[in-house]
């Protein structure tokens, strides 16, 4: 039961995601268009890269990948299918490379049951 709260949090945290402005780098733009090569659509570009912004952010602090996913699938219902999976895994690969190992091994576990 605890759980719950906290992925009512990272719903509100992601909802509520303070809009980002584009980077000197390309990161972001590189980010949008890696949603759109996906088929994933977005209202508002600086919402969507403080999102992906804020997955790393979750996974830094303690969150898996699969709970990520699992929450995005609940409380942003325009993502059908796998859709959530492909916005974390995008977002991971453009922000935080380093921990998408991290969130592979979470979701082979996951697959696994354990």
């Amino acid at each position: 039961m605890r759980r719950l709260p906290l992925l009512l949090s990272v719903a509100t945290m992601i909802a509520m995601a303070a809009p980002a402005h584009a980077d000197t780098d390309g990161t972001d733009q590189s980010f949008l268009r890696a949603l759109q090569q996906a088929g994933l659509t977005y209202q508002d570009p600086d919402r969507a890269v403080s999102a992906g912004k804020q997955v790393c952010d979750l996974v830094g602090g303690g969150m898996t990948g699969v709970d990520i996913v699992r929450n995005l699938q609940q409380y942003n219902p325009g993502f059908a299918g796998d859709g959530a999976a492909r916005f974390t895994a995008i977002a991971a690969e453009a922000y935080c490379p380093n921990v998408l190992a991290r969130m592979r091994q979470d979701a082979a576990l996951a697959a696994l049951g354990r």
